[in-house]
């Protein structure tokens, strides 16, 4: 590194400053190199290096995980030492997303439902209610039938009973419950939506009181609860220093905003845990968990966490292990990283085939009813607690019946080390990331800076030279022939002017066009090719009174159909999608900057040949004219910016997807390539307005004031050339001791 950063930021305010007190001295082309492109003030790289070291400070970690798997009790084993603080849901369908981060007081900020997310939980409660009638229905017809072939009389089974087979076959977790369930309770509440307002701010004294307060919010019969769709808390808690924790619901949220609310915010985080029971480990919802965190830009630090590892410790793992708990844990671990590496690595996503490779540092084992058990020194009235703290004895009677031993096997067993050496572990990554993209930072603005002023001294030495080798009478002569030369320069100069733009108005938005059509192309063949169907099987019933009386004995009846079903790998449709949105994003502005780039030399060119033609070299000060060019040019090229919408989080998929899913999987993507094209195309028009625009600017009329004034301050200069001349030494001086 050339210098620190505080030497940079003093260099930099040292050359402002005697840039701005000289500045009766400076000319066009001193000021111009002030605004080299690439180029950050003093203040700029102050406020880049602050949020650098800001974006370091806070470890933004994201904790996700199916239904009971055990989110809570890791993040009261991280923040609150094991101790329940915060209200639990009535449904892990109800529960907000939730922020809990550092603050100097006890505050909580509350998000509200609006009006779109609850026509969407009513639409959706519809549909529930329609599949349960139809499936009750088909139920029913089905109970006649077989009454009909019975010869014996057979119970009547009510409608309750039909409509909760109906609702654990259409799925009780699934985002049609969810939904219904959600808007039942929206309607069995007193609370008018129009006037609930956005968001609510909570304040208290003590983590007790907030946790009182949020009830009302969040809560399993909380008033406020079925509208509450975020949670942002902060604490005044040790353990929350430079940490920021992210809870999110389990999959198939039923309000889509909040889906796509957790999905961005996920991508925000350094770090990510799954949480997945190790009785259960890494299932189907696991990998559609993973897939919101496999965007390219999101998380890159995913850690499997293997919970409730205490209820693997027993039978055959313990009957191995010969009742060592060391040994026990150890092989536990071996088991559950292979099964973790083994299903990952099947995955066409390229974060998790990598973490596949690192499961011996990534993979966790956790036991929150440890935790709990530790906060009892080895007790607990819970009754889950207390059955695991008995099978724990049984199993490794040597581990658990002393007790200055119970706590450190608690501990071992609760995975909390662990934990905090991961999250260590990622924070000393992100600073040194962070730490390096600083000093690289840096190192380019001192070659910048050094380089400028260079450049500054070149120029205050060729202005140097004119005045000393100048004559104020030529001078003056100069300006009077510039004054009557200069309807034919604002002439000549406004037909290069438009003549250029012309050219650019005609190939830059074609160029533009041609560039979206080509992205949006590949996105329909991506998802041409990711369709597919495969066979499956059923059982269906045979036609003939023979088929008829096997079923009737239970002897058969029945014969195996093949049936199509289609098929999406939605992982290459995604990543054109995510291409598509960063083609809009960033590649079209890249783009027309790379254009104007190049049409700003070739105007400047353009302008100067023509001055020169129309007006007389003798008369045009070619090196003046050029920096007078520039910077006129400057002031009157500008183009929009466009602001693309982040990528739908049904979209974040990547395993294989069959069924009605497919359909509605090539909804979203389309109607999301569609609204990423109607932006682009929208792009394009405003380049056009905004070059209709530039074509209505008298250049010409610009370029000539700037001229003159430019020939004006020539002119003082020369007036008072020992005084100029003094002061441009003076300059110089301070420059090079800089």
């Amino acid at each position: 590194m050339i210098g620190s950063h505080e030497q940079l930021i003093a260099s930099l305010k040292s050359l402002e400053s005697i840039i701005a007190k000289y500045d009766d001295v400076c000319d066009a082309s001193i000021r111009n190199e002030m605004k080299t492109d690439g180029f950050y003030s003093s203040k700029q790289i102050s406020d880049h290096l602050f949020a650098i070291r800001e974006g370091s400070r806070d470890l933004k970690i994201g904790i996700i995980g199916r239904v009971k798997a055990g989110k809570s009790s890791l993040i009261n084993a991280l923040l609150f030492n094991g101790k329940e603080v915060l209200p639990k849901a009535a449904t892990p369908m109800t529960a907000a997303l939730t922020s809990i981060g550092y603050a100097k007081n006890f505050t909580a900020e509350v998000h509200f439902f609006g009006s779109n997310d609850i026509e969407q939980l009513k639409a959706k409660a519809q549909e529930f209610d329609s599949e349960i009638t139809r499936r009750v229905k088909i139920y029913r017809e089905e109970m006649a039938e077989r009454q009909r072939n019975s010869s014996r009389p057979m119970p009547v089974v009510d409608d309750q009973k039909l409509r909760t087979k109906a609702i654990r076959d259409i799925g009780e977790d699934g985002v049609l419950a969810a939904s219904a369930d959600l808007y039942a309770r929206i309607k069995a509440s007193d609370v008018d939506v129009n006037v609930l307002g956005e968001s609510r701010q909570l304040t208290a004294n003590s983590a007790a009181e907030l946790n009182k307060k949020l009830v009302e919010y969040v809560g399993s019969n909380g008033r406020f609860m079925p509208f509450t769709r975020e949670l942002n808390l902060g604490m005044p808690l040790a353990t929350l220093k430079g940490i920021e924790v992210l809870d999110t619901p389990g999959v198939n949220d039923p309000v889509k905003s909040r889906e796509q609310r957790t999905y961005e915010r996920l991508k925000e985080c350094n770090a990510a845990f799954i949480v997945s029971p190790a009785g259960q480990f890494m299932s189907e919802q696991d990998f559609e968990l993973a897939d919101r965190l496999s965007a390219r830009e999101g998380t890159q630090e995913i850690f499997i966490v293997a919970s409730q590892a205490d209820t693997q410790l027993h039978a055959s793992i313990r009957k191995e292990a010969k009742g060592i708990l060391p040994v026990a844990v150890e092989q536990l671990r071996a088991t559950m990283a292979q099964q973790a590496g083994r299903a990952l690595s099947q995955c066409d996503n390229e974060v998790l085939k990598r973490i596949a490779t690192e499961q011996s540092s990534r993979l966790i084992l956790t036991s929150g009813v440890c935790e709990t058990l530790i906060l009892g020194k080895g007790e607990s009235h819970d009754t889950t607690a207390d059955h695991a703290m008995k099978l724990l004895k049984t199993s490794y009677p040597d581990y658990f019946s002393k007790t200055e031993d119970v706590i450190a096997n608690l501990t071992l067993l609760s995975g909390k080390e662990s934990l905090k050496q991961a999250i260590e572990s990622v924070r000393q990554k992100k600073s040194q990331i962070l730490e390096q993209q600083a000093n690289h930072f840096i190192d380019a603005q001192w070659h910048t800076f050094l380089k400028l002023k260079e450049n500054v001294l070149d120029r205050l030495a060729e202005q140097r030279n004119d005045i000393e080798s100048g004559e104020k009478s030529k001078v003056g002569e100069k300006l009077n022939s510039l004054k009557k030369a200069s309807s034919k320069g604002v002439v000549a100069a406004n037909n290069e002017f438009i003549s250029q733009l012309e050219e650019v108005r005609l190939r830059l938005p074609a160029e533009l066009e041609m560039v979206i059509q080509r992205a949006v192309d590949v996105v329909d063949e991506k998802t041409e090719s990711a369709e597919g169907s495969e066979q499956k099987t059923r059982n269906v019933k045979k036609s003939g009174v023979v088929s008829w009386f096997s079923r009737k004995i239970g002897l058969g009846g029945y014969e195996t159909e093949s049936y199509t079903v289609a098929t999406l790998q939605p992982l290459p449709i995604r990543r054109a999608l995510e291409g598509l949105s960063r083609l809009m994003r960033n590649g079209l502005k890249d783009c027309v900057t790379q254009n104007m780039l190049q049409w700003r030399v070739n105007l400047i060119s353009g302008l100067s040949r023509q001055l020169r033609e129309a007006m007389g070299d003798e008369i045009v000060d070619v090196t003046r004219l050029q920096s007078v060019c520039r910077s006129t040019v400057n002031k009157i090229v500008s183009f929009p910016e466009v602001e693309i919408p982040e990528l739908p989080a049904e979209l974040a998929k990547s395993r294989k997807i069959t069924g009605s899913s497919v359909d509605d999987f090539l909804e979203a993507a389309n109607s999301y390539a569609s609204v990423l094209e109607k932006k682009g195309f929208g792009f394009v028009e405003e380049i056009r307005h905004s070059i209709s625009l530039m074509e209505s600017k008298d250049i010409g009329e610009e370029l000539l004031i700037d001229l003159m004034e430019e020939m004006r301050s020539l002119q003082k200069m020369m007036e008072n050339k020992n005084l100029t001349l003094e002061k441009m030494s003076r300059m110089k001086a301070e420059l090079e001791g800089i």
